[in-house]
């Protein structure tokens, strides 16, 4: 009995392992617009009759714009009716969809991360690059950038590659022209 409980939890890693490394049907579905009530959820609808997966999706909206992406596996016989669809939601909610399809192996979500909050008054450009020129030194990785916060302005980057404590020496080191304030914390 025994015996049988190691080979099928063996044969779960290996399933695993092979899940997670063996390329998959992928589509990449970028929406832009006019941000307004409800287009994320009709996008949502227009998947829902698929057999699809959804293995990620990012949404930033600036200034009343709305930039957002999925990430789905599908079976490729399914990727014309899928197109046929999107499209027609597109000149539905009046936004613009484009959409990359291809095997690609699935990234898992680094779980190692740091949070980097920047808060000033006046954000200048300059300060942005000498911050991410210090996040580059120590091989970190931006996975997003977002606005936390008006008046001060806030923009919080989210990194991997590093550690808070390698980002924290790396932040204090730095000279910045413009009054800026930093805090670096562990997600």
């Amino acid at each position: 009995m025994h015996e049988r409980q190691v080979f099928r939890d063996k044969l779960c890693n290996l399933m695993n392992d092979l899940s997670q490394s063996s390329p998959v049907y992928t589509g990449l579905i970028l929406l832009t617009g006019t941000d307004a009530p409800g287009i994320a959820q009709g996008l949502f609808r227009s998947l829902s009759d698929f057999s699809v997966q959804i293995d990620d999706v990012e949404q930033i909206v600036i200034s009343g714009r709305l930039v957002l992406t999925v990430l789905i596996t599908l079976s490729p016989a399914h990727q014309s009716a899928i197109e046929a669809d999107l499209a027609e939601y597109a000149q539905l909610s009046e936004t613009d969809i484009a959409t990359i399809f291809s095997y690609q192996t699935l990234l898992g979500v680094d779980q190692k991360r740091a949070g980097v909050l920047v808060i000033a008054k006046k954000l200048h450009p300059k300060s942005l690059l000498n911050l991410t020129t210090g996040i580059l030194g120590v091989n970190g990785n931006i996975e997003s950038i977002s606005r936390t916060q008006n008046e001060p302005t806030g923009i919080l980057f989210v990194i991997t590659g590093t550690t808070a404590a390698i980002l924290t020496t790396a932040i204090s080191n730095l000279e910045f022209e413009h009054d800026l304030e930093t805090k670096v914390y562990e997600i």
